[in-house]
């Protein structure tokens, strides 16, 4: 029983695991906008259509999308050609440290939107932290430990109405839940290809609702403007350095149908009722501190909790060895939330489900948890 979906997801749609062997048989593609032959055409002409079908997903505009290997290589591009050492951010404290450490090294002002005592965030509280040079909001949609999904209309408005670039990291709402980026000018948007979007590893990007003065943070080989010194700072061309995975890119469309077939809202159905299930049959034991909001109204599919003062490592290695179930122990990458609650030392254990879990997994998850908690 694998529930380590917030990670990554290993069970993938059966069309896109045929799709690569397809590829790789077919013989067909060649390595993309580094020449003008049919095999090199055939895959960009593939790319463009995984980024209509991204597009279709995200109400985004498919040149307005940008393939990289994942959300981490996509957010330190994002602010590291953006953010100022003299620029003042605001973020939140459920951040992970694909957001976290390159604002650390960008030398810039930061301040952390707290979460209350139902995991949300303090939204009352972004006018008192702003400040007369913020340019930034960069905030998740929701983090990877707390289940949250943050409220993108509220924070847009907050930004729009003090010129910020909103900067949103969407790892994991990406796929299972509804985002329409188009509702959010001056916006960018990173996701990642192998979490709820069900594709594969290596394949993730920045989508961006705007025009942006985005400077060079790596040059390579670009295909084009080969005789100038510097890379090409055209969008998406900027960001594009090298040979980028575009086997994956091609075969990514695949994932994509099946979640335009399958209607995000019946995976955000599904996913929640699964989380909910798990939830409520852990919740009352006397043993088990949940750390993950109550799933009700917005929330992704995440379930945090310890079994009294006992390490996370240990009761996942438990799990994993002995009624091979995988989780996450630990600190998930995301430093300030075990700060807020004191679990530096213990971490989490983190439950996470997708769309190709079942009810009957849940039950005899639950059921393993109880005889955990019992032998306590």
């Amino acid at each position: 029983m694998y529930f380590d979906n917030s990670a990554t997801t290993i069970k993938k749609p059966e069309n896109f695991i045929k799709c690569f062997e397809e590829i790789y048989k077919s013989q067909k593609y060649g390595n993309p906008s580094r020449g003008g032959h049919k095999k090199s055409i055939n895959s960009m002409l593939k790319i463009l259509e995984t980024k209509k079908s991204l597009a279709k997903i995200t109400g985004a505009n498919p040149e307005d999308i940008v393939f990289l290997d994942n959300c981490t290589y996509g957010m330190n591009f994002v602010i590291k050609s953006l953010v100022n050492s003299n620029d003042h951010v605001i973020t939140s404290i459920t951040e992970h440290n694909s957001v976290l450490r390159p604002l650390y090294q960008s030398g810039a002002d930061l301040s952390f939107l707290d979460i209350d005592e139902k995991k949300e965030l303090e939204y009352e509280k972004l006018e008192d932290i702003k400040k007369k040079n913020t340019r930034f909001l960069i905030i998740n949609h929701a983090s990877n430990v707390l289940a949250n999904v943050n409220d993108l209309d509220r924070l847009h408005k907050f930004a729009k109405d003090n010129n910020l670039i909103m900067i949103v990291d969407i790892a994991q709402t990406a796929g299972n839940t509804e985002i329409d980026i188009s509702k959010y000018d001056n916006s960018i948007f990173v996701f990642t290809g192998h979490k709820s979007l069900y594709g594969p590893t290596g394949i993730g990007g920045i989508i961006k609702n705007g025009d942006f003065d985005f400077k060079d943070v790596f040059s390579g080989g670009s295909g084009i403007k080969s005789f100038d010194k510097c890379h090409p700072n055209e969008f998406p061309t900027i960001f594009e350095i090298g040979t980028g995975n575009f086997i994956s890119q091609i075969a990514f469309n695949e994932s994509l149908k099946f979640i335009l077939e399958t209607g995000i809202s019946n995976i955000n159905k599904k996913v929640k009722s699964l989380t909910k299930s798990f939830y409520e049959g852990i919740c009352d034991l006397e043993n088990i501190k949940i750390y993950s909001k109550k799933p009700e109204g917005d929330f992704s599919p995440i379930v945090s909790f310890n079994i009294s003062d006992i390490s996370s490592s240990d009761i996942s290695n438990i799990l994993d060895e002995e009624y091979d179930i995988q989780t996450r122990p630990g600190a998930h990458c995301a430093p300030l939330i075990h700060e807020k609650f004191n679990t530096q030392k213990q971490g989490m254990v983190r439950f996470s489900f997708s769309y190709f879990n079942t009810f009957e997994e849940i039950d005899e998850a639950i059921e393993i948890i109880r005889q955990l908690n019992n032998k306590i």
